[in-house]
Order: structure tokens, then sequence, then C-alpha cells
């Protein structure tokens, strides 16, 4: 059984990934952090909805849902070209999210937004654009506990030779599971 998804481990995992990804960024950071100025050029994450998805239900106890995480590049407004300059890295971000797992175990990412973001009154000393993608994840434990022997040869016979009395009538199928 795979290990329930922490949220928490897993927004540190893809800004570390993102970190990686984009050296010459002064900070990449979730948004929870606390600090009093901000560097840039910036990367700032946060996961923004746990979507529901009923239709992917793997009928395990877990909720299976679309994590969506946003992530804003903030370039300040004195970096030459700056509107081209945030595009390219808004351009660059998506397509390093694109199909990508960014560490986690939950689906290949889905870029759904790359857009400015023009919403922030705080950032106007700066040129914001905001990329959005989704993950397909289950929430929480599942049901199941893997805590038994994995079968590895399968065995038939016909009823009523079956059972413990029987195991001689048995006839292994296929060769190995």
């Amino acid at each position: 059984m795979a290990e329930a998804l922490d949220l928490g481990a897993a927004l540190d995992t893809v800004v570390a990934t993102l970190a990686a990804a984009f050296p010459t960024f002064k900070t990449v950071a979730a948004e929870d952090e606390t600090r009093k100025t901000l560097e840039v050029p910036a990367i700032i994450v946060q996961m923004s909805e746990l979507e529901p998805d009923p239709d992917k239900d793997p009928h395990t106890g877990q909720f299976p849902c679309l994590v969506r995480i946003e992530a804003r590049i903030v370039l300040g407004y004195r970096t030459p070209k700056v509107r081209r300059e945030v595009l390219k890295a808004a351009g660059a971000l998506a397509a390093a999210v694109h199909s990508n797992r960014l560490g986690v175990a939950w689906g290949a990412a889905a870029v759904l937004a790359v857009e400015p973001d023009e919403f922030a009154p705080q950032a106007d000393q700066y040129d914001v654009w905001r990329v959005e993608w989704a993950h397909a994840a289950d929430i929480g434990s599942s049901f199941f506990i893997d805590d038994g022997v994995t079968p590895t040869q399968l065995l038939t016979s016909w009823s009523p030779d079956i059972g413990p009395a029987h195991e001689q009538d048995y006839v292994a199928e296929g060769g190995d599971v």
C-alpha cells in the first residue's frame, strides 16, 4: 500500500523541485512562509484548492481530488523589459511543470492557466504572472492494509475437490504470478 499523501510535505517537495529547476530566482518559497522582504525574482507557491474528483474514486476510503497549485512569478518593476521577462519566466515555469509530478507520488500536472496576476494591490512595485496547474491525488489512508503475503503462484481446482483436504488436487497455472 502506498503511503498516505502528506500535503505539507508535498508542497515542500514542489518548492524544492522548482528551486532546483530555477536557480537564478532569489526566492522560491511557499506562500505561507513568513518573510519581511521579498527578494526578486521570486516564485511564490501555494496549494489553492482540493477539487473533488468523484469520477476517479479508487473505492479505498481515500478522497479523490485534483490538488490545484498556483505559483506567482514576481519580478521587480525595474527589471529591464520586465513585461517580456516575466512572460518568459511564466512560460518556462509552465513548461517545467507540464506533465511533471514534481517529485510527489500523485498524477502528472495539467497546466490550467498562465496569465498576469493584477489583483494584488500590495504588489505595485512588481510585475506578477500566475501559473496554475492541478495534480490528481487520493488523500487520506486506504481501507486496505497490506500486511499479508503477496501470492507468487496461481493454483486452480474444480469443486468439490477444493480446500485444505484437497491440496494435492490443485494444478499450478501459467508459472509465477
